[in-house]
Order: C-alpha cells, then structure tokens, then sequence
C-alpha cells in the first residue's frame, strides 16, 4: 500500500510531498492542471519507462520516492529478501533518480536496484489502469491471457506444462526434418564426414608433437654450430685435442692449493667446500656435454622426414583446427555426425518414437487446458453479466468464445479465446470493439478489475481517468463500484482514483484537487488534500463549472451525505461477512 510519494523536479512539479490513505483516494482538478503527472512519476518509481525530457527545466535531474507498506504482502516481502533488500517492519522506501545524461540510480531501502529488478518490484505494488488500456479489450489475444489468469493456478500450471512440450515437439521435429531432407545431400555429407575423418585418423596425430617437432628441427637446421660449441665447450673442460690447461685440471689445482691453506687456516674450509662443488659441476658437466654429443651424432632424424611431418600437421590445422587438440575434438563430433547418418533409419525411428510420446502428453494436456477454458468462460461470463448489470448495463450479453483446433502445437495451448458481447436486447454478441461505446468499454474494464481485484494479491489500484463517456445514472453506480473495490474484504484496497465525475470524488475517503498556478517565470503544479469544506467546494466546481451557485452547493452537500450513507452500508456488510 502506497503511502507516501515524494516527486522532485519532474515536469511542472518542483517538489510535492503527498500522503495517501487506505481506502478510496480520488484526485480531482481542472483539464490540463497536471492530474496525470502525479501517475505518471509514480510510474518511474515503479521501474518503468523514464524520459529524460521529464525533468523540469532548468534542473539536472528529478527524483521519486515512494514509501510503501508491504507487511500484508508476503510474497513480495520474500521477493525483496531475495534480492537482498533490508526490511523492518514491512516498511519498502523505493528511490528512482534519473538525471540529464539519462542515468538512472535506483534504491530500495537504501540498496542499490537494478531497474529490472525496480520493475519486477513495482509490477506487484501497484497496478495502474489508464484510459489508454481500454484499447487492450479490443485485442483479441489479450482475451486468452484475462480467462486463463481468471482460472487461477491450475490454468497456469497446465500452460506451463504445454509451453514445456511445445518447445519439446518443435526440437524433435526439427532433429526429424534434418535427417530427412534430400537423400544426396546426405550421401555428399557421408562422403565429405568419411573423407575428414581418414585423413585425421591417417594422419595419427599426437597432442604435443607439433611442438617437440619444431624444436627437432630447429636442432636440425643448427647442428653444425651447436656440434661446433659443444666439442669446444668439452674441450675447455676436459682439454682433450687441446694445447689449453683445461679446466677441470686447473680446478683441482686450486682445490688442492686451497685445502693446503685450510689446514692451517681454517676460516678457508668453507672456500674449500666452494671450490670443490665448482669441481663436482663442472665435471658433471662435462659428462652432460658428452652425452649430448653422442646423442647428436646417432639420435637425431631426418630433417626432411620432420619438415613433411610439420607440413602435414599445418595443411591439417588449417582445415580443422588451430592446434591437434582441435582437430582431434573435431574428428569426434563429425565422427558422431556420420555415425548418426549412417544409422539414419534407426534415429528416425526412435525420434518418431519420441515424437508420438511428447505429442500424446501435449495433447492431453491441451484438451484438459480447453476444458478448463470452457468451464471457465462460462464463470466469468456470469461474473462479468453481474458486474455489467450492476453497471447500468442490465441486458448485456457476454459470451466467451473458446476455439479448440486440434492441429495447433503452441505454448500457450491450441485454443483462440474471444470476448463478444451484445449490449441490446436481440442483437447477437460480437466482438467488443464492433458493438461497444467508450461508456461501455470503460465498464467492462471497471468489471474485469472488480472480478480480477479480489484474485489479486496486489493491494493497490490506480484508475486514470476510466470513467471516460459515463454519465447521468451510470455515474452513481460506477462510483459505488470504484468504491466498493476499495473495500473488498477481508483487508480492503487502496483505491488511487484520477475522475471527472462528481459522483466518484463524493465517495472518496481522501480527496486531493490538482491546481497549476503560473507566474512569470515558470509553472508549478500543486497536490492540495482537501477537508470537508473543501471536499464540497470542489464539487460544487465539478457540477456546476466555473460558476458555484446556492444550488450546486446544495446538491454537493446532498451528494457527500448520500456517500456517507452508502459507505456506512457497505462497512455494515463488509462486518457481517467477516464475522
């Protein structure tokens, strides 16, 4: 429940700060004194959609901030504790900021949102109806999404069931139409899979060699100059063929001269033990350097024989892979492919087999969806015919149409839903928007929020201006509607009302006029909440226009005591069913 809305720099508003109440909350004001843009910042703070065109000019964002009270609403309560949200006493402040670069800061009792996460929170807050949705009665694929969201959560459970094998059908289906296009192309697939797959499997490819392969032949192409400055390197050691002192020779020289200084000074015995593991290296060195010349000489290959062994591999690399790991990767999958085409007729088979199973499964649960359908359409054909009736429209006659097509694999089932009505007596029904006036679309709206409002968890509605081309009687009874849907038991709902209708703001609990005051330079809208005096003030306004006479008084006076007496009646009612 909203109960409090900060806008700042938004449009024509500077800064406003309203109070809403539980109950039935009408806004009122002149055309073109800004009632809608109330609705319409209170829309940014529920994630949707936002302008940067919006911010009043001459500031460098706007800011809306909603606090809302969700202690009754559970499962929103356990949406925000998913996302993390600190919660204290079901208190939600929700923050939307949006500045002139079009970045959007989004908070949620001081934690940073995403604005999809903004939205999911918003769209079970609040649900705002405006003149604009009449236009979604006249779509006849809305009418399937109001019966099933009416059949509750067995309708949804078998349109979550039918979704899932729809989706199931249409993948087996394709893997079908795959093996069963044109015989050559199949065949010229075989040849092409058979042919890749002899030559990687000719080519006997090792993980690594590529790379052990490279360094061979780099050895290869300098054996000359590294046979060259290992002999040399030997010869240093060992001095063999050589007229130099080698160097091993000399070290033990220096190791013997060495010891023979530690006998007597024996600070030199770590000298000692350094040089003689300079001797120990060195000779094994030596031994190192020998074996590496004798590899030389009898292990080395071919150059030629690696150079096609390399060319091999990189002609393969360039067909089927960066490196063997990918090329070997690669032999796997077309290796399954052409198994596949090869036990084609078996695959067909058990795909058909599949296919026969998933079908059997969708279509029953798609003729369990019709049948649900059907039983439901005549509920809330009966519901609507009574909201409809005590709407002024008593010889309405609602029919909803279900068409089952037994041939249609879709997610949503394989029915078409329509809603026809037939608004004088005789005439057969068709569909809404062949036969209904505005008046009478805004009732049928009005009774699909009152049938839905008690199915909804959500606790907050708002109705912009739905009252659009009702007058006279008609007036008085959808302003007992709009009222009654605010106390639908057992808790009630908040009601925010934008209306033109005297009738409608008579029975408000909490009445706010909209005014715009101009200067020279700028304009601002104000949200003034109105007491008794000025609750009849203003409907004095709205029955007479511009000039309030003894009469118009009178008759608004007339108008609140006649509203007190029918909310005092409902509250009555309302008592006894939850006693």
């Amino acid at each position: 429940m909203l109960r409090n809305l900060v806008v700042n720099d938004y449009a024509l508003i500077d800064h406003l700060a309203v109070d809403f109440s539980p109950g039935l909350n009408v806004i009122t004001g002149e055309t073109g004194a800004g009632k809608s843009i109330v609705i319409d910042a209170l829309t940014l703070v529920l994630g949707n959609r936002g302008n940067k065109t919006n911010i009043r000019q001459g500031k460098s964002k706007m800011t809306v901030q909603g606090l809302f009270d969700i202690s009754e609403q559970p499962g929103l309560i356990e949406k925000c504790d998913e996302y993390g949200i600190p919660m204290e006493d079901g208190q939600l402040i929700l923050i939307r900021e949006m500045d002139d670069r079009g970045r959007n800061i989004c908070r949620a009792n001081g934690l940073i949102i995403t604005v999809a996460q903004l939205k999911t929170i918003g769209d079970a807050l609040i649900d705002i109806h405006g003149q604009h949705e009449h236009q979604s009665l006249f779509k006849r694929e809305n009418h399937r999404h109001l019966l099933d969201a009416f059949g509750g959560e067995k309708s949804r459970k078998y349109r979550q069931q039918t979704a899932v094998d729809a989706d199931e059908i249409k993948r087996i289906t394709d893997q079908i139409n795959e093996l069963e296009t044109n015989e050559r192309e199949l065949e010229r697939e075989k040849e092409t899979l058979q042919f890749e797959i002899n030559e990687i499997e000719a080519a006997a490819l090792i993980v690594g060699e590529d790379e052990e392969l490279e360094e061979e032949k780099r050895i290869l192409e300098n054996k000359e100059r590294l046979f060259s400055n290992a002999s040399r390197a030997y010869e240093l050691l060992r001095g063999e063929n050589s007229d130099q002192n080698p160097i091993l020779d000399a070290l033990s020289l220096l190791a013997e001269n060495i010891a023979e200084i530690a006998k007597i000074d024996s600070s030199f015995q770590e000298k000692l033990e350094m040089v003689n593991g300079l001797l120990n290296e060195a000779e094994s060195l030596s031994f190192e350097i020998r074996s590496y010349l004798e590899d030389m000489e009898y292990s080395l290959g071919d150059l030629d024989e690696i150079e096609t062994r390399l060319s091999v591999i990189a002609k393969l690399k360039r067909k089927y892979g960066h490196d063997i790991t990918e090329i070997l990767t690669y032999a796997e999958e077309i290796g399954i492919r052409f198994k596949s085409l090869l036990n084609r007729d078996e695959s067909l088979q058990s795909y058909y087999q599949e296919l026969s199973g998933v079908q059997d499964k969708y279509y029953k649960i798609s003729n369990n969806l019709y049948q649900l359908r059907l039983k439901t359409a005549n509920t809330l054909k009966i519901a609507l015919e009574k909201e409809l009736g005590e709407l002024a429209m008593e010889k309405v006659q609602v029919e909803i149409a279900v068409e089952h097509d037994p041939d249609r694999v879709a997610a949503y089932g394989q029915d078409t839903v329509e809603f026809l009505i037939s608004v004088n007596p005789g005439q057969p029904p068709k569909p809404l928007g062949k036969v209904a006036s505005g008046g009478e679309i805004s009732r049928i709206m009005l009774s699909l929020k009152s049938i839905f409002g008690a199915l909804d968890a959500i606790e907050t509605m708002v109705f912009d201006e739905i009252d659009t081309g009702i007058s006279g009687r008609t007036a008085q009874v959808v302003a007992e509607k709009i009222q009654a849907l605010s106390v639908t038991p057992p808790n009630g709902r908040q009601i925010i009302c934008i209306t033109h209708l005297p009738q409608i703001a008579a029975m408000a609990d909490q009445h706010f006029m909209v005014e715009k005051r101009a200067t020279e330079d700028t304009v601002e809208v104000r949200f003034i909440p109105l007491d008794e005096k000025g609750k009849k003030e203003e409907l004095s306004r709205m029955l007479g226009g511009a000039e309030v006479t003894q009469k118009t008084w009178e008759h608004a006076q007339e108008m609140l005591e006649l509203s007190q007496k029918i909310k005092k009646t409902k509250k009555i009612k309302k008592d006894k069913i939850l006693s």
